[in-house]
């Protein structure tokens, strides 16, 4: 269980909550995100303290982090369109549950790795030979799996910033803005 926010910052979330809402039943797409970030933001501990205590003693600390960052991630984007909710006791036990799902997923995630391990090294759960492939064709499989894991969550993370810039970029000014607009289409900075 998460401890509370401090008094202070309890008030400040509960406001963010009901600017989001407000603006939610308005329809004011821009207004609801803004206020939703400013709620994420100001829950960021709460967030990182339930991945802590839901992975306890199942995933590691650079686990945990990564846990932390995709429930984060997934609490930014996804979350705030299906949350349907007007308290924060709903908002908290929506987040406990996109938390659980996040660190059950790196866990998942974990075993299928070192299954895939495993097999490749050629032993079984029980660490008897079962005839695998040849280290070498070992570690080429296990560097090409890796690789692709890794695109898969570069390209989630360059999703998610594009469409940050998407929303952003607009809501700037002058020169500011002009520059992001340059940058975006793929200009050097010489050329800018």
């Amino acid at each position: 269980m998460s401890a509370p926010p401090t008094t202070a910052a309890s008030r400040d979330a509960e406001r963010a909550l009901t600017r989001f809402v407000a603006a939610r039943n308005a329809g004011d797409e821009a207004a609801a995100r803004d206020a939703w970030h400013e709620l994420v933001a100001l829950n960021f501990d709460r967030v990182e303290q339930m991945v802590r205590v839901e992975s306890y003693g199942r995933l590691s600390s650079d686990e945990q982090e990564d846990a932390t960052q995709q429930a984060l991630t997934k609490l930014l984007t996804n979350m705030m369109r299906t949350f349907r909710g007007s308290t924060m006791g709903e908002w908290v036990n929506a987040t406990r549950v996109l938390v659980h799902g996040s660190c059950s997923d790196l866990q998942r995630r974990a075993v299928k790795h070192s299954k895939r391990r495993a097999a490749l090294d050629g032993t079984g759960d029980d660490g008897e030979e079962t005839g695998g492939f040849t280290s070498a064709v070992n570690k080429a499989f296990l560097d090409q799996a890796e690789l692709a894991e890794a695109d898969a969550e570069a390209a989630e993370i360059y999703a998610i910033g594009a469409e940050f810039l998407d929303w952003g970029v607009p809501r700037l000014q002058g020169k500011r803005r002009t520059v992001l607009e340059l940058d975006r289409q793929g200009m050097t900075s010489e050329q800018i």
